[in-house]
């Protein structure tokens, strides 16, 4: 953070309901049920085409469900909606735990990609165990700086996408934010944000910056919320 400016609109979107929770667990175990007539039918496909009629449809569903649900993580990353309680992780950890499963019970080749699977199972668990405690790590320590702080609003001077090529997909950026402490001296910060082409975060755009007003300066007691609901504890370099 600086006390000068560096060198070099729009209101907040509220917060909307992501996919419910019962739409989220439809495509979980419809994904569950095909993971398992996948691993059902796959070691038979050879001597018995007639097991491609299950094949090619779960793989489908399998596809389509990974593919949806990682679309709603990445809404709920970029986008003003609520975050998901089914992403990518925890479809393809329950899939593979099934899948692994079913194929463990036969033997040979399958036996030994059925172990694989509950392994890469029993991995994807372990990340999504050590993400939740990471994240609530993190709301727990923004939500005790707020409890201590100032609310104020801050404005975007630069977009953070000067460095980057003008492509579609989304990019890690460091944004710059500019507001005004309680003694009126004016701040810059540098934090990173998801910057989306089709919706970035603009120059000019407003953003709430809670601070300490004890010490206004401590860059580690300095929390920015992003209009997707995102709050971020201000880390720079």
């Amino acid at each position: 953070m600086s006390t000068l400016p560096p060198p070099t609109r729009v209101e907040g979107r509220g917060g909307r309901g992501g996919p419910s929770g019962v739409k989220q667990a439809v495509f979980l175990v419809c994904g569950v049920i095909a993971g398992a007539v996948l691993a059902g039918a796959a070691p038979r496909v050879g001597n018995q085409p007639v097991w491609l009629a299950g094949l090619i449809p779960a793989l489908w569903v399998v596809s389509i469900g990974l593919i949806v649900v990682l679309a709603w993580r990445t809404r709920s990353v970029i986008g003003a909606v609520e975050r998901t309680r089914v992403g990518p992780v925890e479809y393809l950890g329950a899939v593979s735990a099934v899948a692994g499963g079913v194929l463990v019970r036969d033997a040979g080749t399958a036996q030994l990609v059925g172990g694989g699977l509950l392994v890469f199972a029993l991995v994807l668990l372990a990340l999504a165990v050590i993400g939740q405690v990471y994240r609530r790590q993190r709301r727990g320590a923004a939500a005790k700086l707020r409890s201590r702080s100032v609310r104020t609003s801050g404005v975007v001077t630069s977009t953070g996408l000067e460095d980057f090529p003008a492509t579609p997909n989304p990019k890690v950026a460091r944004l710059t934010v500019v507001f005004t402490d309680n003694v009126g001296t004016q701040r810059w910060l540098t934090p990173t944000a998801f910057q989306v082409p089709g919706r970035p975060i603009d120059i000019d755009d407003e953003v709430v910056v809670w601070f300490d007003p004890e010490r206004p300066g401590d860059i580690a007691r300095i929390v920015v919320e992003f209009d997707n609901g995102v709050s971020r504890i201000v880390q720079t370099r």
